[in-house]
């Protein structure tokens, strides 16, 4: 029959015609295989979310590749990848397989392995969705450091792409404007509008398949709006650079109720799955400053989020697991508070935040870091049992973002390896940051008593707590000094309603 002999097995978030595996293939004598898993898609409770994106996103670059003239045997809803496997190779007969790592530690050897039990053979070629290489992580780790700093990465990888830069010198005379991106927000301030999605049929496949398979599942599948397709993604992104970029550096730490977009460009969990490269987004938003549609702060800031820290916390995964994912320096134990469930909490900042996370399967980064990650990290909740809600919970999550991210740089897990201090705050920062205070049943400005902000008792028993660690820290100098300088019944007090919290969440009761 002259039918192909090799095939080419792309999963759900290797969605791009940049995939190594497809580079210079002959279409002709290749078979492109896909396998919807329904067990993959129950190995956790996944937002609905995103279980809609990775099966209209596959189904849908499905079509793009058939349209490009590739031959493509797809397997649509089916209970896992067993079956589907043996089913094309009695139907095909492939000599051999090929395929892209995958990004998640371990999920490679799993698929070579079902592979190589029906007795083929399976090339393995590097992921093509990042802009570094591990050479350059390693070479810097082989200057002496004992770590690499996300500052010194990101310059290296700045100087290496030579994105904003201007010779040898950084655009603008500086390596960051983070002075510049730290305005909290306005009263009354109106943002852009949700960019329109085209109403897709893969998209209401997709959802119907959720809706038949996992109705127990968070979140809803109603409302979708994130693109699934190439073209979609595309103009996606040209909504944020045309209507987004230029105020995003300012407010990319600002937190308004009811807002969950602001400024941000949500395009993480299109990059995630393969719909756009990280590298073209920063030479477009580079191109923007160049043309003075966006200031240098913004487009500094937003690339710095794709070339630095994804790049950044990537090497980090791969060069520390499979130890780095059980790290727990601070020997935290608790549970993940009930309300993350449901977002059920008098806690004005946690409920639009949970609100956000259940309604779109995403909150933008200071809301992750500094509302929902920090009361995590001031409670001591379990650094594995947050990164699977992390996982699970949002859009763009993978092992491979959730790690690091939470085990490193959200709950200090790994002590201190990816951030030198902990991203502790009291109410003081959310008050300043949002306007969530404003309408909470809590006080921000109390510490103890029945209404007084759960942050702030456990900010300061958080530093009580790991007292002699923070001491020999000197970014944590300050607040081990004035712990130290508080009187004895002010520390008691504090400690008792500390107490009292941590009692709740270990209850399972809600705040």
């Amino acid at each position: 029959m002259g039918a192909p002999k090799t095939t080419i097995w792309v999963t759900g978030d290797q969605l791009t015609d940049r995939n190594p595996a497809l580079t210079g293939a002959d279409k002709g004598s290749v078979r492109i295989l896909m396998i919807e898993s329904l067990a993959w898609a129950r190995e956790r409770p996944y937002h609905k979310w995103k279980l809609v994106l990775i099966f209209a996103a596959m189904r849908g670059f499905a079509d793009d590749l058939r349209r490009g003239g590739w031959q493509v045997d797809y397997f649509a809803e089916r209970d896992d990848f067993e079956r589907p496997w043996a089913e094309h190779i009695a139907a095909f007969r492939p000599a051999c397989v090929r395929m892209m790592s995958k990004s998640d530690f371990g999920v490679t050897e799993r698929l070579c392995a079902l592979v190589a039990s029906f007795g083929i053979t399976i090339d393995v070629v590097p992921h093509g969705n990042f802009i570094s290489t591990p050479q350059d992580f390693d070479d810097l780790m082989r200057r002496g450091r004992e770590r690499v700093t996300m500052e010194t990465f990101y310059r290296h990888m700045r100087r290496k792409t030579g994105l904003l830069m201007d010779g040898d010198v950084p655009a603008g005379g500086a390596w960051n404007f983070d002075k510049q991106n730290r305005v909290p927000p306005k009263k009354n301030m109106r943002f852009p509008a949700a960019a329109v999605v085209p109403d897709r049929p893969r998209v209401r496949e997709a959802v119907a398949l959720v809706d038949a398979h996992f109705p127990g599942h968070p979140g809803s599948t109603a409302n979708f709006d994130l693109p699934t397709t190439r073209a979609d993604a595309l103009a996606f992104a040209d909504e944020f650079f045309s209507a987004r970029l230029d105020l995003f550096g300012p407010y990319e730490d600002a937190m308004v109720s009811g807002e969950p977009r602001l400024y941000h460009s949500r395009l993480s969990a299109a990059i995630n799955v393969g719909l756009l490269h990280p590298l073209e987004l920063c030479e477009r938003a580079e191109r923007a400053y160049r043309n003075g549609s966006a200031r240098l702060a913004s487009v500094e800031g937003f690339v710095r989020q794709l070339l630095g820290w994804r790049e950044f916390v990537w090497r980090v995964y791969w060069r520390l697991m499979p130890e780095y994912r059980v790290r727990n320096a601070l020997r935290a134990t608790r549970p993940v508070p009930v309300w993350y469930r449901d977002g059920e909490t008098s806690m004005a900042c946690q409920r639009d935040a949970l609100r956000q996370v259940l309604d779109l399967g995403w909150a933008h980064h200071i809301v992750r870091l500094m509302i929902l990650g920090n009361f995590a990290l001031l409670a001591g909740c379990e650094p594995q049992a947050m990164t699977e809600w992390f996982w699970y919970m949002f859009v763009d999550g993978y092992d491979w973002v959730m790690v690091p991210n939470v085990i490193g740089m959200t709950l200090h897990a790994d002590g201190g390896f990816v951030g030198t201090k902990p991203y502790a705050a009291s109410a003081n920062y959310i008050n300043k940051m949002s306007d969530y205070c404003a309408t909470c049943a809590y006080d921000p400005k109390k510490t103890v008593g029945e209404n007084a902000c759960p942050y702030n008792a456990l900010y300061w028993d958080f530093i009580a707590r790991h007292e002699m660690r923070f001491a020999e820290n000197p970014r944590m100098a300050l607040p081990v000094r004035n712990w130290r300088g508080r009187d004895a019944s002010s520390k008691a007090a504090i400690r008792t309603r500390a107490g009292e919290l941590l009692a709740k969440i270990e209850r399972g009761e809600r705040l």
